[in-house]
């Protein structure tokens, strides 16, 4: 049957998620635009029929399908067959079964978690010997695939051994005999899925710092990624999943609308005050949501929402560099985004440093806040790119200019194995004048004529524009924090696509190489004045620099120069091209951007090439016949940074005059 005959919605795959609760089971169907059909059920009815007759034809389109269910439960799979009956989280416990959790979850012991559970199975049917205890979505997932796999998340306390994965995993696929069970199609993936309390928070999409109230038939109230306290559950990061520290509520099921309203706002006071997302079936009412002065973010949905978030194959993307820029900025853009991402560094210090911290922190300077983020996979490029770039969606790098046509012959035949797959995209995040030119030529000088059709029909490479500070942390911060500026777009060349790069802040551009001209010849231009002025002045920090009056003034008076030879050159508007120079100058004065000079001036042998910030503005001038006698001064004090060298020769003289004149003055 052809795809389209089924309708315009069925021409996308789906993620199936499914949450099987206490009182209803809620399944749903994520499309690929994150749109999503879901319908709910008694959970008395069963799972499969009625997923069956609600599937139809469309359970041949799933790729991917993640389960939560209640618990923490007792479940035993031996001897290839569900051994004794599933024992649920709500029954009473016999005392006899009390027995102490295990593992480093911190969970207070106002309930039965799984080893007391299992402790009842065993009551009921004796030793669990050769029999594998999982949670029930374990129990479902092998229906499915035939594969025995459990998550530490779920498994609440329970510290055994084996058939353990992560909750995002995938642990096999739907089998024949699954497939007929399910409706779902042979063939899907399956991930090992979490706790549907985690889920409720991943249906939330709550960030660090707010306040979570999943309002179910039993409500949870916490953080996410907070740390253990008394008298509360904790459960550690794992995987994607974040840390939670959370309680729950106490009241009866059948409480009324204020005895329940009460109840939160217990367990809201053991948070600092912040604000509250509510979701879930008592989150459907608008009355229940103000009494509690909360935020409504999802409905009865939320739970089911959630895991198959979490079993939606996410984009992956590939950042060549795990500098500053990489992980403070470009990583951070494709976090928001949902796009995983994996680092490949040339240092194997840095890559050993993260592989041994797993995640770090962008420190926003602006709102004081700290986002942590967390690689797929973290690689030195010596590894295996050919797998690596086999599962890319899009390529980046900030790996430094001078690395690029190196890097390019690098990665030549795995980039080419992987464009036999179709289109994909290299974005180049780099201070360099023209490296989509720098990388083709290098990609295209040692190909043959396969790799050639391949680079030339299926790739498409665009420069990118990096306008956000990202600086070495604090003495008083963790090594490998990252202090950004609060700058969230990243310019780069539309017409260079070959893809649809659907990421908040890439902000694809037609005729981008003007623009990416504009950007060096304005805030790298002034960039360069403050730095190399500022360290002959004796300046350490750039922003202390950019406060000097008198630099302040040279750089935004060969800002003026540049910007002149941009309109006349270019045609940009000149009183924009202003504001470009003013908000240059701003940036770098900006003293909460606590940047040195060294990082900014470093490399000067490059920065003084023909057509970067300082000389390319030059030339432009004089093909414009306009003065550039600021530049010059600019020339003349990069020439005096230890190391520097031009290949060319300017007329520097008066400049160098004019310098010392500037450096012998008192107010520098």
């Amino acid at each position: 049957m052809n795809l389209l005959d089924l309708g315009p919605h069925m021409s996308d795959s789906f993620t199936l998620g499914i949450d099987v609760g206490t009182s209803a089971t809620k399944v749903l169907l994520l499309k690929t635009d994150s749109t999503w059909e879901m319908d709910v059920w008694p959970s008395t009815e069963g799972l499969w029929e009625p997923l069956r007759n609600w599937l139809g034809n469309r359970g041949q389109y799933i790729t991917r399908v993640g389960i939560t269910t209640h618990g923490p439960s007792a479940v035993v799979i031996r001897d290839g067959g569900l051994c004794g009956r599933i024992i649920p989280w709500h029954e009473t416990l016999p005392e006899q079964c009390e027995r102490p959790t295990e593992g480093d979850q911190r969970l207070p012991p106002t309930r039965a978690w799984v080893p007391a559970r299992l402790a009842q199975w065993e009551l009921e049917n004796g030793l669990i010997g050769n029999g594998i205890a999982v949670q029930l979505k374990d129990f479902h997932n092998w229906q499915l695939t035939g594969i025995i796999a459990r998550d530490r998340r779920s498994m609440r306390g329970f510290g055994g051994e084996g058939h353990f994965y992560l909750p995002q995993s995938v642990i096999g696929q739907v089998t024949e005999k699954g497939s007929a069970l399910s409706g779902i199609g042979e063939g899907a993936e399956v991930i090992c899925g979490c706790d549907d309390l985690t889920a409720g928070v991943i249906g939330l999409g709550v960030n660090a710092n707010v306040l979570f109230n999943l309002a179910n038939t039993s409500e949870h109230v916490g953080v996410v990624d907070g740390v253990a306290q008394e008298g509360m559950s904790w459960l550690p990061r794992i995987g994607q999943l974040p840390a939670l520290s959370y309680n729950a509520t106490t009241h009866d099921v059948n409480s009324d609308f204020k005895e329940r309203n009460q109840s939160i706002q217990g367990l809201r006071n053991k948070f600092s005050p912040r604000e509250m997302w509510i979701g879930g079936g008592f989150a459907m009412n608008p009355e229940l949501v103000e009494a509690r002065d909360a935020i409504y973010k999802a409905g009865q949905e939320v739970s089911v929402l959630g895991i198959a978030k979490l079993a939606r194959r996410r984009p992956l993307a590939i950042i060549f560099g795990a500098g500053k820029v990489g992980r403070g900025f470009l990583a951070q853009l494709l976090n928001r985004a949902d796009w995983d991402f994996s680092l490949v560094d040339s240092y194997a210090e840095t890559v050993e440093k993260l592989r041994a911290e797993e995640d770090w922190g962008v420190y926003n300077l602006t709102s004081g806040t700290t986002e942590r983020l967390r690689a797929r996979e973290i690689m030195h490029i010596d590894e295996n790119l050919d797998g690596l770039l086999g599962k890319a969606d899009l390529v980046l790098t900030s790996m430094g200019a001078n690395q690029l046509s190196e890097w390019a012959n690098m990665i030549r035949k795995p980039l080419c194995n992987r464009l036999k797959n179709g289109g994909l995209d290299l974005v180049l995040a780099e201070n360099h004048p023209r490296p989509a030119t720098a990388v083709r030529d290098a990609l295209l000088s040692g190909a043959n004529e396969e790799e050639k059709r391949l680079i030339d029909g299926n790739l498409g490479i665009a420069q990118a524009q990096v306008l956000r500070s990202c600086i070495e942390p604090t003495d008083q911060q963790h090594p490998l924090t990252i202090q950004v500026q609060d700058h969230w777009t990243l310019p780069l060349d539309g017409d260079a696509l070959r893809t649809n790069i659907n990421i908040d802040g890439f902000e694809p551009k037609p005729n981008f190489e003007r623009e990416l001209t504009r950007k060096l010849f304005t805030y790298n231009c002034v960039n360069a004045m403050v730095c190399y002025i500022g360290h002959l002045a004796g300046y350490k920090w750039l922003a202390d620099a950019a406060n000097n009056p008198m630099i302040a003034e040279l750089a935004l008076q060969a800002g003026r120069e540049s910007s002149a030879a941009l309109v006349a050159a270019y045609g940009f508007d000149a009183d924009e091209q202003q504001m470009w120079c003013n908000r240059a100058l701003a940036k770098y004065q900006d003293k909460t951007i606590r940047d040195p000079i060294e990082r900014n001036a470093r490399d000067p042998v490059r920065k003084l090439g023909r057509f970067e910030r300082l000389s390319g503005p030059i030339h432009l001038c004089i093909e414009q016949k306009l003065p550039h006698q600021t530049l010059l001064i600019g020339v003349a004090a990069a020439l005096r940074y230890p190391g520097a060298t031009m290949d060319e020769t300017l007329p520097t003289g008066e400049a160098e005059m004019r310098l010392e004149s500037l450096l012998a003055s008192e107010s520098i």
